[in-house]
């Protein structure tokens, strides 16, 4: 909890977030959220990022 609290970027990756307590997590940071899933979620809270697409495929697409 302190880690989530603490994070200047939280990564939620391929969840519905429709499970209480879990979805309530990336509302704790005060970093910035982003949300990456194939299906956007209508429960899904308010990101400073949404990706929307296969899990594998977007993750292959980022530059380190």
């Amino acid at each position: 909890m302190e880690a989530i609290k603490k994070a200047e970027l939280v990564l939620v990756i391929g969840t519905s977030l429709e499970v209480y307590p879990v979805n309530q997590l990336p509302m704790m940071t005060s970093g910035k959220t982003v949300y990456i899933n194939l299906d956007m979620s209508q429960h899904a809270t308010p990101f400073d990022l949404k990706i929307e697409g296969k899990i594998k495929e977007v993750l292959q697409q980022l530059e380190v």
